[in-house]
């Protein structure tokens, strides 16, 4: 019973003095933030006190140096043909020092976003932009850093579609080298100098996909650029993006080449089926044409010449040409009938008869028409000229239905080679010349 009851109180005892040593401990954990929230509180009241956000760091004293980085996080799915420009989601970052910012400290403050508008920052824009926007989902996307010795970390999250002027001629088999200009506005490079930071300047988001192009390349260079006002300093980014073809080659060249096959079988349709070979010929040629049209509207309206420009006209000459061949072969066709009627019909006006033909000695010479009923000019060509006796049909000589039918079926058979040759060998000639021609 005693030992129970000095066990129920060493309990008590140890958890007395467990609870005070944590409560002690919170207490002075909690003083020691609150006195650090205090301490930083001061120091940005300290800082911001006689602060000028109107004039730069290092005022009438040598320029700010800027350094650049940006990290792609999403983009280049918007890459426009017609327009010209792409749209891309990065995360911009600055950092520059400014010694008024400079504090006693061994860590660094990060401040809220509205603190951006209490300081000085670079007047950084992008001369090639046509649209852009900042991110305030759900706040203002901005971060503003700053350390002990006054470095300045600035970074944002910005959304631009930026003018990018591209060489079609190769198109689809292109590569275009998009370019991301960024200088200062106001400032020049006695004022401030931007430059790209060291290392890696731009990253790209590992897992960022793109459903036309992919970058094979990025470059960063600075430079100079000189206008009335003074020389400032000139960001460029160059993304070189080489366009994926597999979407053209199943959108648009399988089945323009199915369109061309097609356009061959009539070859092979009989010359006297003529609605059928002129329906599949007039198929086949508005069926190109309206591809053709389809992938001409979206694409600007350039001058010269486009790769596409060459397979679609070619497609097109091969489809047409298939019709055109077929109205030569139903002309030799229809000429073919044509004789077989004048003969049928001559055949049915034979008859005998007979004619007296005076000579020019004033004789008087019967003659009698022969079964080949020639006509009586022809009687009196042989009797003038005293020659042998010809018929008709072997001064005439004309062209009976074999004949006509033999050509039309010869010219039949030519496409059937002339047409598949020449457009294997077109092929040969059209890729190995505008694959090998892409930069």
């Amino acid at each position: 019973m005693i030992s129970s009851i000095w066990d129920y109180r060493l309990k008590f005892y140890l958890t007395v003095v467990i609870g005070s040593a944590f409560t002690s401990c919170y207490l002075r954990i909690a003083d020691g933030e609150r006195r650090e929230a205090n301490s930083t509180t001061a120091v940005l009241d300290s800082l911001l006190d006689n602060y000028d956000i109107r004039i730069r760091p290092n005022f009438e004293g040598p320029a700010v140096r800027v350094e650049c980085d940006m990290y792609i996080y999403s983009g280049f799915d918007s890459v426009t043909e017609t327009t010209m420009d792409y749209s891309v989601t990065f995360f911009m970052r600055q950092r520059w020092n400014d010694p008024r910012l400079a504090f006693h400290g061994n860590h660094t403050i990060s401040l809220n976003n509205k603190l951006v508008e209490k300081i000085w920052v670079p007047d950084l824009y992008f001369i090639n932009e046509k649209d852009g926007k900042f991110h305030s989902i759900t706040v203002d996307n901005k971060l503003l850093r700053i350390s002990p010795n006054g470095d300045v970390l600035y970074s944002m999250r910005l959304t631009l579609t930026l003018a990018c002027y591209m060489n079609l001629q190769n198109y689809p088999m292109d590569q275009q080298v998009c370019e991301m200009l960024l200088e200062s506005y106001g400032f020049t490079t006695e004022h401030v100098i931007f430059d790209w930071a060291p290392g890696t300047a731009v990253s790209l988001n590992q897992n960022l996909k793109m459903p036309q192009f992919e970058i094979i390349n990025i470059v960063e260079t600075s430079t100079t650029n000189p206008y009335t006002t003074g020389n400032y300093t000139l960001l460029v980014v160059q993304f070189t993006l080489r366009r994926l073809m597999a979407f053209y080659i199943l959108q648009t060249y399988i089945p323009s080449i199915l369109l061309v096959v097609l356009s061959w079988v009539s070859f092979w349709i009989s010359a006297d089926a003529a609605p059928a070979r002129v329906g599949l010929g007039i198929t086949t040629v508005l069926t190109m044409t309206t591809q053709s049209s389809g992938i001409l509207a979206s694409l600007p309206r350039v001058s010269y010449i486009k790769a596409i420009d060459v397979w679609m006209t070619t497609c097109l000459v091969f489809v047409f040409g298939a019709l055109l061949e077929f109205a030569l072969v139903n002309f030799l066709v229809t000429e073919a009938k044509a004789s077989e009627k004048r003969r049928k019909r001559e055949e049915k006006m034979k008859g005998e008869r007979r004619y007296s033909v005076r000579t020019t000695d004033g004789t008087t010479i019967p003659h009698k028409e022969s079964e080949q009923s020639e006509s009586p000019c022809v009687g009196i060509l042989k009797a003038c000229l005293g020659g042998p006796q010809f018929s008709k049909s072997q001064l005439m000589k004309p062209k009976n239905r074999v004949h006509w039918t033999l050509q039309a079926e010869k010219i039949d058979s030519l496409a059937r080679m002339a047409f598949p040759l020449s457009f294997i060998l077109f092929n040969a000639v059209y890729w190995p010349t505008y694959l090998t021609n892409s930069p």
